[in-house]
C-alpha cells in the first residue's frame, strides 16, 4: 500500500515540526512536511480566487477571517498531493496532535481497506457523537458510522477517493474545514468515526488558523438558526447514504 504521514506545519513554527516529528518516529512512521498557508500574507487576488463572500454567506453565518481561508488551503495541499502522489491512504494532521500508540494500530488495521472509505476522523472535538453503528476491528479498537461528525481536523486518515471527493468540492472556500466536512452528504463522502480516538488534541491549539477573534465577528443569529434547522433535515434525509463497513 502507498501511504504517507503528512504534517501541516508554518514556516515558523519549527518546535511544533520538532514535536511532532518525535512522536511520529516512536510509532514508526515518516512524516512528511506540508508547509501551511499563513492566510494573513496572501494578497487581495490569492483570496478572490478562492474564496467569495456571497457563497460563505449562503452557506455559514459567518465571515471567514484569514486564518480560516489559510487553514482551508493547507488542507487542500494535503489533499492535493494524495493525489499527485497517488497515495493509497495518507494520514493527515495538524501540528497540535498528540498521537497515542493506537494510532499505528488503526494504521495497520485499515491499510488494506482504503478503497472502502473516504475519510475516518481520529480526534474528536467538544462533543463526542452519538454512532449509528459500530464495528470491531479486534484490540479493543472500534469503527462508527456518524450523522454528526467531530468538529476537528486535528487527524484524520484520507483515501485517495477521498481526496479526489474533497477537492472537487473544494472551492469556493465557503465554511471552516472542520465544519464544512460535516457536510459529508454534499460531497458523497464515505466517513467513519474511531473509537478511542489515537489523536488527541493539544491543550497549546493549533496555529494555523489563529487569525483574528471570532468572539468580534459580526453575529447573524437568525442566518444561524436557518442553517442549523437546515443542517438537521438534511442529516436526517441523508441518513441512508452512510456507508457500509469497509471489508477487513
Amino acid at each position: 500500500m502507498k501511504f504517507n504521514v503528512m504534517v501541516i506545519n508554518l514556516d515558523s513554527s519549527t518546535d511544533r515540526w520538532e514535536s511532532m516529528t518525535k512522536q511520529c518516529d516512536l510509532l514508526g512512521l515518516s512524516p512528511q512536511r506540508v508547509s501551511a498557508v499563513r492566510g494573513s500574507l496572501l494578497s487581495e487576488k490569492e483570496k478572490s480566487d478562492v474564496y467569495q463572500l456571497s457563497s460563505n454567506l449562503s452557506k455559514y453565518d459567518k465571515i471567514l477571517n484569514d486564518g480560516e481561508i489559510g487553514c482551508y488551503m493547507s488542507h487542500i495541499r494535503c489533499w492535493e498531493l494524495i493525489v499527485e502522489q497517488q497515495l493509497d491512504f495518507a494520514l493527515v494532521l495538524e501540528d497540535d496532535a498528540i498521537l497515542t500508540e493506537d494510532m499505528a494500530k488503526y494504521v495497520d488495521k485499515l491499510a488494506h481497506t482504503s478503497s472502502d472509505w473516504d475519510y475516518i476522523k481520529l480526534s474528536h472535538g467538544s462533543k463526542i457523537k452519538s454512532a449509528v453503528d459500530c464495528m470491531d476491528l479486534g484490540d479493543g479498537l472500534t469503527l462508527k458510522k456518524v450523522l454528526k461528525l467531530p468538529s476537528t481536523t486535528t487527524g484524520q486518515l484520507i483515501s485517495l477517493s477521498g481526496a479526489k471527493r474533497l477537492l472537487s468540492h473544494a472551492y469556493p472556500i465557503a465554511r471552516p474545514i472542520d465544519m464544512d466536512i460535516q457536510y459529508w452528504f454534499e460531497k458523497s463522502l464515505r466517513c467513519f468515526v474511531v473509537s478511542p480516538f489515537p489523536i488527541l488534541n493539544g491543550d497549546f491549539g493549533s496555529e494555523i488558523n489563529k487569525t483574528g477573534d471570532r468572539r468580534i465577528v459580526k453575529k447573524r443569529p437568525i442566518r444561524r438558526i436557518l442553517q442549523k434547522i437546515r443542517y438537521e433535515i438534511l442529516l436526517w434525509c441523508n441518513r441512508s447514504k452512510l456507508p457500509e463497513f469497509p471489508k477487513l
